[in-house]
């Protein structure tokens, strides 16, 4: 029997998680998208906790239609009433977790809200009773959560994926790995293709691409040289592969024309120096070049916050189509990702 889980993903890419999905899980069965929320239900439990490319995914326990107008907490007590848990499935889920203690938490609209206890109070008696865990309100291991979305429907759900990457261990500046993932998704790789990031950074797109995609050759540069030095440490010796490279990334000489099949790249967003010229005439130079070495079917995929220069410099140029823009949010700032081609 197939159970019904919720994944959260990056608002702007609901049609790139679709697609991913239903590649990823076989038997997958899709049964709403949301911005930045897929319903779906399968029996493969150890995908489901594995897709690289979501936030977070949960066992979907409850779920009603909602009035925003209503209190939260009266809208959840409608929905507490009508529940009717599976608690075999539940510990089927719980198991291979290993926790002991729970909390039931809400989140009204993307925000943490308060929970009436009283509303609740039975509900976390027969969780603990049935499940034998135990209530833990101050550090809880394992989460039950009331949503509602402002799409008008309110949902309970077990979390069931722990310790993924948040802001808060990435470096400044870092790419959350579900990004990076879903931006070389988008550049088509296969065993045959040659793929670069010139702009690498902390490694956030090389790293997604050895672990998780099929490729001939990974250049990543950067012409930071702690960031290329610290990269080079992780993958010495490790991958014959893929190529570590101090480099500017405005000057790719040691690259023959029509050389690489896909970048995919996170360029500097806001003033790379200001003693250098503006940014636009920065993001000219940088798409000339990247023209030059691309194949003339190649693919790139940029990440990009200063959305007005860097689409000057794409009119400026005039060298590349855009096939596609995904209007995402990166730590809260409004980004676009581009997927463009040369022009023929």
């Amino acid at each position: 029997m197939k159970n019904c889980y919720v994944s959260t993903f990056i608002s702007g890419l609901s049609s790139v998680i679709r697609q991913l999905i239903i590649k990823e899980i076989a038997d997958v069965e899709i049964i709403q998208v949301f911005d930045g929320l897929i319903v779906y239900k399968t029996k493969d439990l150890d995908k489901v906790c594995k897709l690289k490319f979501v936030n977070n995914t949960f066992l979907l326990l409850g779920l009603q239609k909602t009035n925003l107008d209503t209190s939260f907490n009266n809208e959840m007590s409608k929905l507490v009433k009508r529940l009717n848990l599976n608690f075999s499935v539940i510990k089927e889920h719980i198991k291979p977790l290993k926790k002991k203690n729970f909390k039931i938490m809400a989140i009204d609209k993307n925000k943490p809200v308060s929970i009436d206890y009283h509303i609740t109070n039975n509900l976390e008696s027969i969780i603990s009773s049935k499940l034998n865990i135990h209530i833990n309100k101050r550090n809880p291991d394992l989460e039950f959560i009331f949503l509602r979305r402002t799409e008008g429907i309110m949902l309970f759900m077990l979390k069931l994926t722990y310790n993924r990457v948040t802001e808060k261990k990435l470096a400044q500046g870092e790419l959350r790995p579900e990004l990076a993932y879903l931006m070389v998704s988008l550049a088509n790789l296969n065993e045959n293709k040659i793929v670069m990031d010139p702009f690498c950074g902390y490694g956030s797109i090389p790293k997604q691409i050895v672990r998780n995609f099929k490729y001939n050759m990974c250049f990543a540069s950067d012409n930071n040289e702690e960031l290329i030095k610290k990269l080079k440490k992780e993958y010495k010796n490790n991958n014959k592969k893929l190529f570590i490279k101090q480099r500017d990334a405005l000057n790719l000489s040691y690259f023959e024309d029509n050389f690489i099949d896909s970048i995919v790249t996170d360029p500097p967003w806001n003033i790379f120096d200001k003693k250098e010229e503006h940014f636009t005439k920065f993001y000219r130079k940088m798409l000339v070049e990247l023209n030059r070495i691309l194949k003339d079917d190649g693919i790139l995929i940029v990440l990009m916050g200063n959305i007005l220069d860097f689409e000057k410099a794409l009119d400026d140029v005039n060298l590349f189509k855009t096939d596609e823009v995904f209007k995402i949010l990166v730590n809260g700032k409004k980004a676009n990702i581009y997927v463009l081609s040369k022009y023929k």
